[in-house]
């Protein structure tokens, strides 16, 4: 809740400064961490699972002996 007011504060006073009254910046910048927080949760999830396909990937490719498949002992 903290971030959101500050956030808020933060953007009004940007929106001030070329002579509005603060209220666009105010929304703007209650809403930002809100739409910041969601992106970052969306994108940590993208990376998790983009990694665990990955990991099984790479696990299906090798034989449980430690050997690529198709290829022959010894070589």
């Amino acid at each position: 809740m903290f971030t959101e007011i500050f956030g808020a504060f933060i953007g009004s006073k940007i929106d001030q400064q070329d002579g509005d009254s603060g209220l666009k910046g105010a929304v703007l910048g209650y809403v930002t961490p809100r739409v910041v927080g969601a992106v970052v949760k969306v994108g940590a999830f993208a990376v998790i699972g983009y990694g665990a396909v990955k990991g099984v990937q790479i696990l299906r490719r090798y034989n449980g002996d430690g050997s690529r498949p198709g290829l022959k002992k010894g070589i």
